[in-house]
């Protein structure tokens, strides 16, 4: 026998996951379950090398008793046990992950008591000791000549020593304390297996004492030997018809396989037959899970993946594309080797196959839900929407089929709108204003085109960081005063979007910003005014430009359409917006400064103003701070950074000095 430490972190995390989440101790018999039908696919995988590996003991099953007086519980598989090496190493899921991040999770969990725990961390063996002082495990492992037994009682070491175990597999013996005695009865053990471990894949037996009949009730249950139950079901969910799973089925076995304990917004049962076979069931989740966090395309992600009843891949990243990785759920198929690698599954037509295919389905059932329960779907929306728009960037094939199911907040609009419910509210002479023949292209010459730029549907968008910001926008005032909507993109990934988005069902994107937006026809009078005020402005806007600097302005022009606002900066066709800058330079990009286009309110009282000041001197200081001052408010109103803001607030404490005057 040898005595060993434990790892200082490994017993802090044991001593936290005692104290901390011990209200939610069931967990500990799942996690014992899942570890023995985990050893079980090991072993049937190793039987596919090796025909010898098994012997004759080639039946699985997970056995689990009772022992009422003993106060024990014994989990017991024949799977593939583990070396004395393992039982040092690899033993539990913390022994490995035991990182200074989940003693911080544990941490809080252990002051925020309004979250439900259970299978939130990956605590495997070691949650044995939220209900047992004492653990005791005996393994045989094909590989080593010798059976050993590991005990502990979960504080600062572990013991190892010889066991006289014959057969392949792992025992463990759960020494039940006495605040948790309760666990050690048939009908709990039982209701534990139902409710988490119902659909592993392998036959979980429980020694059962036989029930007596009215005439045997008063003699002992001991008179009678204890027989094996099989308690779970093997028969996997999605092999099964759909017309015989209840719903209350699917929303169980959703949770057994996300650890998310919210019920699922949909999920998509399929059996495909075909040149490519195979049968999934996938969940669409509606709640986001505080301890899952899809933000990170780095993280695990997608279904297990099963091969003629094996496991091969807990997580499946090959059979969805990154921007669905918030869906869980099993994929079998038997078109795939038993023995592939990670490698091969990365290159592999049939996995593209399936994957092309489960994509459209999932797409299919969240447009389903869009259309017949829009308060879940707004749910699933504000959870998961900005994922499911990445979808849009890197699927340029089905960008179209994904931008049907989200949604945009808009200027006019109390809810939010789809694209079609945007093009469907669209007042058709908004279209007429626009529908303009371009004469730079080829296909218009001739007068024959009915390209898409000239049918005039637009569809109206400005992005900034926040809501309150693109609401500040000048740009925005003409489209208020048409009561013309705009969508409203605030999302990060919004940016991206509007670039690989150029058009929808012949409508095109285009932003608020742009300089011929045109939303309704120009009298012959505001014509001749417009130009009469370029001329007049011409000599001013060349100095504002030269005064602010020509490495910042690509042009200074009017813009009589910015309602109160005295200035507006907006990125020229083809230019990089704020926001786009910012994401490219978190992301480490070198970028070269980007101009701007700055625009002038000549309704501005202001501006006026500041042309009569020109016209009496146009070397004026005067002349020039205001053109400083106004620069930056435009600088402000698009949503980017003062180079100087101590200048700004020197400025704006000078005009408000004379203003006191």
């Amino acid at each position: 026998m040898s005595k060993h430490n434990f790892e200082a972190e490994t017993w802090k995390i044991l001593e936290l996951l005692t104290h901390s989440i011990y209200s939610n101790k069931e967990i500990f018999l799942r996690e014992l379950i899942s570890n023995a039908s985990d050893a079980i696919d090991k072993a049937r995988l190793k039987s596919l090398t090796d025909t010898t590996f098994l012997g004759d003991d080639n039946t699985f099953e997970i056995k689990l008793s009772i022992d009422a007086e003993k106060n024990t519980i014994t989990i017991e598989d024949n799977g593939i046990g583990m070396t004395e090496e393992e039982l040092h190493s690899c033993i539990g899921t913390i022994a490995k992950s035991g990182t200074k991040e989940f003693l911080e999770k544990l941490k809080k969990a252990k002051e925020d008591t309004t979250h439900n725990l259970i299978g939130q961390f990956g605590v495997g063996f070691y949650s044995s000791f939220m209900v047992a002082d004492t653990v005791e495990l005996e393994t045989k492992s094909p590989l080593d000549t010798k059976a050993h037994k590991w005990v502990s009682n979960g504080k600062n070491d572990y013991e190892i020593s010889e066991s006289d175990k014959k057969t392949r597999g792992t025992k463990i013996t759960l020494f039940i304390d006495e605040a948790n005695k309760e666990l050690v009865t048939e009908w709990k053990v039982r209701e534990l297996v139902k409710k988490y471990s119902n659909y592993v894949g392998v036959p979980i037996m429980l020694l059962t004492s036989p029930q007596p009949s009215p005439s045997e009730e008063r003699e002992s249950k001991d008179s009678k030997e204890k027989t094996w139950e099989q308690v779970n079901e093997t028969t996997p969910l999605w092999k099964k018809s759909k017309s015989s799973i209840k719903p209350e089925e699917y929303t169980e076995f959703y949770k057994s396989v996300s650890m998310d304990f919210n019920d699922p917004l949909t999920h998509a049962h399929i059996d495909v037959e075909g040149m490519v076979s195979y049968k999934s069931i996938l969940f669409v989740p509606k709640e986001k899970n505080m301890f899952n966090d899809m933000r990170d395309p780095s993280k695990e992600y997608g279904p297990k993946l099963y091969v003629q009843n094996v496991l091969i891949l807990e997580h499946a990243k090959e059979l969805l594309p990154v921007w669905l990785r918030f869906v869980s759920g099993v994929v079998e198929t038997s078109d795939l080797p038993l023995n592939i690698s990670r490698e091969m599954l990365q290159s592999n037509s049939t996995l593209d196959t399936i994957k092309k295919s489960l994509t459209k389905k999932v797409i299919g059932e969240i447009k389903k839900v869009m259309h017949n329960n829009e308060v879940e779907y707004l749910k699933f929306l504000e959870n998961y929407g900005p994922l499911l728009k990445e979808g849009i960037h890197y699927e340029p094939e089905m960008k179209e089929e994904i931008v049907e199911v989200v949604k945009f907040p808009t200027l006019l609009s109390d809810k939010k709108l789809s694209l079609d419910e945007y093009l469907s509210s669209v007042n058709s002479e908004q279209w007429t204003v626009n529908s303009k023949k371009d004469e730079n292209k080829e296909c218009c010459k001739d007068g024959a085109c009915d390209c898409h730029h000239d049918n005039g549907k637009m569809i109206y968008y400005i992005t900034g960081k926040s809501r309150s910001e693109v609401l500040a926008s000048p740009y925005l005032e003409q489209f208020r005063k048409n009561k013309v909507d705009v969508l409203l993109l605030t999302d990060p990934i919004d940016e991206w979007i509007v670039q690989a988005l150029h058009e929808y069902k012949g409508a095109m994107l285009k932003s608020v910003t742009a300089s011929d937006i045109k939303l309704k026809e120009e009298t012959k009078e505001e014509k001749k005014k417009q130009e009469k005020a370029q001329k007049e402005y011409k000599d001013l806007l060349e100095l504002v430009k030269n005064t602010v600097g020509v490495e910042k302005l690509e042009k200074v022009e009017l813009n009589p359409n910015l309602g109160s606002a005295v200035w507006a900066l907006k990125t020229p066709e083809g230019g990089m917006t704020p926001q786009m800058e910012k994401m490219m330079k978190a992301m480490g990009q070198q970028m070269p400064a980007q101009k701007r286009i700055l625009e002038l309110n000549p309704e501005s009282a202001l501006v006026k103003a500041m042309k009569k000041e020109f016209s009496t001197d146009m070397k004026s200081k005067r002349l020039a701070d205001i053109t400083k001052y106004a620069y930056a408010q435009a600088i402000l109103l698009e949503g980017w950074e003062l180079e100087d803001m101590a200048g700004f607030v020197q400025m704006t404490n000078m005009f408000a000095g004379e203003y006191l005057k």
